[in-house]
Parts: structure tokens; C-alpha cells; sequence
């Protein structure tokens, strides 16, 4: 009885985890539906008495412990719907959990046929996000970045297309095999994270790449890894800085227009556009006249988009490399004038796309932020407010707020508050949460949840010894993601990530 029920519940565990993990870049209704199969074979299990106790036990009691305690988080929250949405949320991290560890099935059997379906499913979601994006661009419409990912976030699923990568390259150098089709996998990945933009999507795939070339030296040379990783690593945060430093001020500048008007420029400013300096040849009063003979919308009112015109205009003309004076809006074609209208603030725009465009959106992120400007709509820049706003929530409401959290449904509203409070300098549509796993928990529930989610970590760093590189690549995804993301605030990135640290970390179950 006890063998037949073991293999009926393996055999569901099995199709669950086919199912969710092909889901995941898909279809949140196939990824809830396979959760439900993982769940409905530990009910099985569990009723023919066939449970197992698990070797990790510090894993489970972290993970169990985790949800558990946001479970108790409800008695004093305030938003109870919100709170029940988080737990839905978050209920793979106790199905997942419970069930891989404590139902008796072997993962050397099921991993090498389930593993390989998923990295397939994933390059076929990056493919139709490419084919679906291009289609439009055909049709002339403008996507946005995330656009490209009609299927679930382009930062989410630049994770999956890494981590696939890392583990296809893994593969590929230890046995020599599928060579093609790692190099074919390479480069849909790298075209749909330049079409996306994703910079974690970039540093995981950097990552993936090194960590699946080093494997085989870790075993032999570690001294030799940590060398070279740490040069490779400088050089490139030195080529990180390089690239977004402001260029240098010029050393001479004229003091007036062609039409004698006196130009301003200020020279202790550091913001770029396409290059060239925003605040310099700056003759607002010529301009202002120039510009109402040009367009119906006042210098001193709003483009189409809701922003400053003059400062639209003054970043298009910078864009141009043209000094912001009556002599050069005057040579503005009227493709120019309809443009600055509609809210375009680079004349080039156009002629760049995917990782270059995000490039030089971050180059202007880095000066605005030098120069002391509004964060709003900088998602690096954005985040140094989401972090500073995070912090007083758990500091500055008392040591009980502190330790317990402000309750499993109050972080959004928490937030709001906290804006507020501070003043923020964000526009509302951009005052938003976390972006930080690490300072999720905290907030939300407390320095106890972020205690159990190191204990998690910690615990989950063992890995089975069949799946050691893999299982590392993939814990390391996770640790580092969560300082740029809230990676378990979506059903994606919390199915992913509880994967990620526990289907590595069977180290075969001993038996109750």
C-alpha cells in the first residue's frame, strides 16, 4: 500500500511541477493550476499516511514559518483584503515547500526530463514576445519596453531566460553536447533582454555566463575563481561608471546668441542629452518669443504629455547639439515642432533602441539625480526614495512596528502614508513600493519575517550534491534579484523564487 500510494503521489508531484514550471512564463492560470496539482499530491500523500520527514528540516520550519507568521500578520492589519491577496500570493511558498520536501519522490528521475521542458517554454515565450513586438513595430506602433513581454514582467522573465541560459551552458561544457542550441538560446535571450531593456535581466544573464564557465574551476581552483571573478567584477563596475558618467563641462562657452542676447550656463550642473550639455546655451526670454510664433502651445505651459514644454524643448534642442535661442528654434522643421509637442524630448530617440535607449535614459537618471532633480519616473533614481521610505516605516514607528511589522496587508497603505509624511518629492503615479525583497518583509511583516527569510537562505544555500551548480546559480538569482526587486510580491516571482531555493534542496528525504 505504501509503495503504490508513494507512486501515485510521485506521479502528480511530477505533473504539477511539469505544469507550473512550463507555465511560468506563460500563463498564471496554468502556474495556479500546477501549484494545485503539487498541492492535491501531498493531500494524497498525506492521506495514505506515506509523508516523509524531511533532511533539511531547517528549510521547511524557515519557509513554513515564513507564511505562517504572515498568516498571523492579519490579526493587525487594517487592509484585510490586501492582506488575503499577499497570502494568495505567497501560498506557493508553503505548498512548494511542504510538498517537495515531505512527499517521497526522486528528483535525479524527474528533474533531467522536467528541467529541460522548462527552458524550453521559456525560449518559446521570448520568441513570441520578439515575433509579437516586431509585428507591431511593422504596424507602426510604439511599444514601450515592457510591451515586448505581453506575458508576464520583462524583469521577471529575464530571470527565467537566465537562469535557463546558465543551466543549458552548465550542461553544454560538462558534456560536451547541444552546443547549437545553447548558442541559438544565447542569442533569442540576449535579443528579447536589448528589447526589454531589463538591466537585471543583463547583470543575471553576466552572471549566469560566468558562473556556467567557472563551474568546472571551482571544484579545482577556487583561489584562481575568486581572482578572476573579482577583476572581472571591477573592471566591470569601472566600465558601469564610465559609461554613465556625465560628460565633462566644455572650457569655453560664448557669452551671447547670434541675435545679442546674453546666453546662461550653468556650468556646475552635470545633465546630459544625447551627449551635450541640458543647462547650458540656455536664452529663455529669445527663445519664449521664437516659440509662441512656431506653435499654438504657450513656452510656459505643458506639452501634450502633461510636462514643462520649456524644459521638452530645452532637452530636444540639447539633443540636437543646438543652443536653446530664437535663431535655432526658428530652424526647427515643423516635424521638430509637432515632436516637442507631443512631448518628445530627443530629436534621436528614434535611431536608438532597446539596451542603448535604456542607456541613455540611465545617463540622464544619474545627472538629473547629480544635479539634485525630481526622481519621478527614474526607475534607478526612484528606488534611493523607495529605500529611504521603506527605512522610516520600520525605524520610525515604534519598536513594536518594528519587530512585527505593520501588518500582511498594509504595506501599500503604509507607504502612501509615509510619502506624505516625508514630503516626497515623486509624483503620485510614480510613489510606489519596495522594490526590495529584503525591505518587504521588514516593513510589511517586521524584522521577525526578515530573520525567517535569512534563515531561509541560509538553509536553502545546501543543495543536493546532483544539482550543486545548478542549485547555486539559481539561490544566487534569487539573493541578488531580491535587492533590486520585490521578487515575492507577484505570483511569477514568488513561484520562482521558492523554486529556485528548495527544488535543489531535497538531499534525499529519509522516511518518518
Amino acid at each position: 500500500m505504501g509503495s503504490k500510494a508513494d507512486s501515485i503521489s510521485e506521479k502528480i508531484l511530477a505533473v504539477g511541477l511539469l505544469m507550473t514550471l512550463a507555465s511560468l512564463p506563460w500563463s498564471p492560470f496554468g502556474t495556479s493550476f500546477g501549484t494545485g496539482l503539487i498541492a492535491l499530491a501531498w493531500l494524497v500523500a498525506a492521506f495514505n499516511r506515506a509523508l516523509i520527514t524531511p533532511t533539511n528540516k531547517l528549510l521547511t520550519g524557515a519557509m513554513t514559518g515564513l507564511y505562517g507568521w504572515h498568516v498571523l500578520g492579519l490579526l493587525w492589519t487594517e487592509n484585510i483584503n490586501e492582506g488575503l491577496m499577499t497570502l494568495q500570493i505567497k501560498l506557493p511558498i508553503l505548498i512548494v515547500t511542504t510538498a517537495l520536501m515531505t512527499i517521497r519522490w526522486n528528483p535525479n528521475k524527474w528533474l533531467p526530463r522536467i528541467l529541460p521542458v522548462f527552458v524550453f517554454s521559456v525560449s518559446a515565450s521570448a520568441i513570441a514576445g520578439l515575433v509579437l513586438g516586431w509585428w507591431n513595430i511593422s504596424a507602426g506602433h510604439t511599444l514601450h519596453s515592457s510591451e515586448w513581454s505581453p506575458f508576464i514582467s520583462h524583469i521577471r522573465m529575464g530571470i527565467l531566460l537566465a537562469l535557463g541560459w546558465g543551466g543549458i551552458l552548465m550542461y553544454s561544457i560538462k558534456n560536451k553536447r547541444l552546443i547549437a542550441p545553447a548558442f541559438l538560446y544565447a542569442v533569442i535571450a540576449l535579443l528579447y533582454i536589448w528589447q526589454t531593456q531589463s538591466v537585471t535581466g543583463s547583470l543575471m544573464f553576466v552572471l549566469a555566463t560566468f558562473f556556467g564557465m567557472m563551474q568546472n574551476w571551482m571544484k579545482h581552483a577556487l583561489r584562481l575563481v575568486i581572482l578572476v571573478g573579482g577583476t572581472i567584477s571591477l573592471l566591470g563596475i569601472i566600465l558601469i561608471v564610465q559609461t554613465l558618467r556625465p560628460s565633462p563641462q566644455p572650457s569655453q562657452l560664448p557669452t551671447h546668441t547670434e541675435w545679442g542676447a546674453p546666453y546662461t550656463h550653468h556650468q556646475d550642473r552635470f545633465l546630459d542629452e544625447n551627449g551635450n550639455k541640458v543647462w547650458n546655451y540656455l536664452a529663455w526670454d529669445e527663445a519664449r518669443i521664437a516659440w509662441n510664433k512656431r506653435s499654438h502651445l504657450s513656452f510656459d505651459g505643458v506639452d501634450n504629455m502633461g510636462y514643462s514644454l520649456k524644459i521638452t524643448l530645452t532637452r530636444y534642442l540639447t539633443s540636437l547639439n543646438l543652443p536653446k535661442d530664437g535663431l535655432a528654434i526658428q530652424g526647427l522643421s515643423e516635424e521638430d515642432i509637432r515632436a516637442i509637442e507631443q512631448g518628445k524630448t530627443s530629436a534621436v530617440e528614434h535611431l536608438k533602441s532597446g539596451m542603448n535607449r535604456r542607456l541613455d535614459v540611465l545617463r540622464y537618471e544619474v545627472g538629473n539625480w547629480m544635479d539634485g532633480g525630481n526622481p519621478s519616473g527614474n526607475s534607478v533614481t526612484q528606488r534611493w526614495v523607495y529605500l529611504k521610505t521603506g527605512l522610516h516605516i520600520a525605524l520610525n514607528n515604534g519598536i513594536i512596528h518594528s519587530l512585527i511589522g505593520v501588518g500582511t496587508g498594509d504595506l501599500p497603505d503604509s507607504y502612501q502614508q509615509a510619502y506624505i509624511e516625508l514630503d516626497s518629492p515623486l509624483h503620485p503615479q510614480f510613489r510606489k513600493r519596495t522594490h526590495n525583497q529584503y525591505l518587504a518583509w521588514w516593513v510589511a511583516s517586521g524584522f521577525i519575517a526578515l530573520t525567517l527569510w535569512i534563515f531561509v537562505l541560509i538553509a536553502s544555500w545546501k543543495r543536493d550534491r546532483e544539482w550543486l551548480s545548478l542549485g547555486r546559480l539559481a539561490w544566487w538569482m534569487v539573493v541578488v534579484s531580491c535587492f533590486a526587486e520585490d521578487t515575492l510580491e507577484t505570483q511569477a516571482g514568488v513561484t520562482f523564487a521558492v523554486f529556485a531555493l528548495v527544488l535543489f534542496s531535497m538531499n534525499n528525504s529519509k522516511e518518518e
